[in-house]
């Protein structure tokens, strides 16, 4: 962890000083893969990336960070299976979930919807928070919406209004989230789980201050 901190903090040539190439411990390999990826990008990085991995296969933070790379790098077909392997090895870590459901979206494909669904809302069960992780799933319902029946449009286009007005609940933007709401909740029958989501949004008051 400290490596790892190291390697995206500190300047590039620091961390090259800290871990000189002959240092071959795994901390070494990790902090020099994070400051060359950020000094001259993935490909040159990505040695240093397939030696860890190589090295312990069975991590799973090995294979997320090569796909964070990769998919940061503009690459989201390349790093979907990294990410797939990350979130096979870690199943519950709902970050990893989260970074792969966004280079599915990045790649095409209806079963990547699908997937990039699957994945958001396992993640959302355990990070209910996750502003980011309701926002991707905003995209993957507009993006599901093109691709249905228009009598089922209606349905896929409020759960994307209703995921985005949960996004801006969680970044603080309480009108915005309101808003969504209100137009999700329109499409919803009253007393389902996802009409009372969209209720509790509009009947929520922040705390009054002193």
């Amino acid at each position: 962890m400290r490596a790892k901190l190291i390697g995206f903090i500190d300047k590039p040539e620091v961390v090259f000083n800290k871990y000189p190439k002959s240092d071959r411990s795994f901390p070494s390999y990790y902090a020099r893969a994070i400051a060359t990826y950020r000094d001259k990008g993935v490909d040159a990085a990505m040695p240093l990336l397939d030696a860890l991995v190589q090295a312990q296969p069975n991590w799973p933070y090995f294979h997320e960070i090569r796909g964070q790379f990769l998919f940061e790098s503009g690459r989201a077909a390349q790093a979907i299976p990294d990410l797939e392997k990350a979130v096979e090895l870690a199943p519950e870590e709902p970050l990893i979930r989260v970074m792969l459901a966004q280079a599915l979206l990045g790649a095409s494909g209806p079963r990547n919807v699908d997937e990039a669904i699957k994945n958001l809302k396992f993640a959302l069960a355990r990070e209910r928070s996750s502003a980011t992780a309701y926002r991707q799933l905003a995209i993957a319902y507009g993006r599901k919406a093109e691709r249905v029946p228009a009598q089922a449009r209606r349905d896929f286009l409020a759960r994307a209004d209703l995921a985005s007005a949960e996004a801006y609940f969680y970044e603080g933007q309480l009108d915005l989230a309101k808003m969504q709401a209100r137009r999700a909740k329109t499409a919803f029958i009253e007393g389902t789980p996802s009409w009372i989501q969209a209720d509790d949004i509009l009947a929520f008051q922040p705390p009054k201050t002193n």
